[in-house]
């Protein structure tokens, strides 16, 4: 029976239309396109919707790289289970070039489920909420932008685990460089 129940969470769509919500960075290479380019491929994503985008952050590194990070955070209502989710995210790091060969190392992109719905689970491919949103700056302040409010499904609020995580530094707010409307055209340059 627990098996059966696993099965369910796992890949059992939702009932109607659910909140999610990703978390997204990269390193390498043009940083705000991979971000732009892969909310772009979210919400292009079969029954998936974005329906907000948090502020660009510049944040320190975790790991290898030397590089900082920009990241933000997205609010998704999707009718996917969380399993479908996940390939649907890992489908657009292949897109964008994700290449993984160090263990938090250099990407030009990476996505993560931080949290679905009010679902707990766990597993080797897939755990949610993350396991490490309320121990990482760079996904739960931006994931507060766009989830004012939201409480993980062992009650604490978010806010609550960024002050239990204070002082947060290294993430700082560069903007909102990040939508779904594409940016206009440079003007022609007068020669």
């Amino acid at each position: 029976m627990r098996a059966v129940r696993w099965l369910l969470e796992r890949y059992q769509p939702p009932a109607g239309p659910e909140a999610a919500f990703i978390g997204l960075g990269g390193n390498v290479g043009d940083r705000l396109h991979y971000l732009n380019r892969a909310v772009a491929l979210l919400d292009e994503t079969p029954r998936t919707a974005v329906e907000d985008i948090s502020s660009v952050y510049e944040t320190e590194p975790v790991g290898p790289s030397e590089d900082s990070y920009y990241n933000i955070a997205v609010r998704l209502r999707t009718e996917l289970s969380p399993a479908r989710l996940l390939q649907a995210c890992q489908r657009i790091e292949a897109t964008l070039g994700r290449v993984r060969t160090v263990r938090w190392g250099p990407r030009t992109i990476d996505l993560d489920i931080l949290v679905y719905g009010d679902r707990v689970l766990e597993d080797p491919r897939l755990t949610v909420p993350h396991p490490r949103l309320t121990e990482r700056g760079f996904a739960l302040v931006p994931l507060m932008e766009v989830a004012p409010g939201w409480r993980l499904p062992d009650g604490r609020s978010l806010a609550r685990c960024a002050v239990e995580l204070a002082p947060i530094e290294g993430v700082a707010a560069i903007g909102r460089q990040v939508s779904l409307t594409p940016p206009p055209p440079m003007p022609e340059l007068e020669r």
